[in-house]
């Protein structure tokens, strides 16, 4: 589960903006690289979380939860957002996996803009 829903689901974060910078930078080649890229992960982190709650349902666990309890124990340091919420959601990974890594930068955000 950390290789596609932390590792590669980190890919989809990150690789939109990658692929545009290079756009911009004037290397298309490059940028046409990463958006296949982009596709292969959002397959890859789709079977990773199918794979991971038809084992959560057999062993009848709550997969958020197992999820959660997975990375604190197997990745340190967690999850940084911020995270691309489209491109989880076209892999099956619905933001109730890691909610509770942004929740910390929501309230912060939520307190700058009332406090100014």
């Amino acid at each position: 589960a950390i290789a596609p829903m932390v590792l590669e689901a980190r890919g989809l974060d990150v690789t939109p903006g990658m692929a545009r910078r290079l756009e911009v930078a004037g290397d298309p080649v490059s940028a046409s690289l990463l958006s296949t890229i982009y596709a292969d992960e959002i397959n890859h982190v789709s079977v990773g979380v199918r794979w991971f709650e038809s084992i959560c349902a057999k062993r009848g666990l709550d997969p958020h939860a197992a999820f959660s309890r997975l990375v604190a124990e197997r990745f340190d340091g967690g999850l940084k957002p911020p995270f691309n919420r489209v491109g989880r959601s076209a892999a099956g990974f619905g933001e109730a996996y890691y909610r509770v890594w942004n929740e910390p930068c929501e309230v912060g955000n939520a307190e700058r803009s009332t406090s100014g």
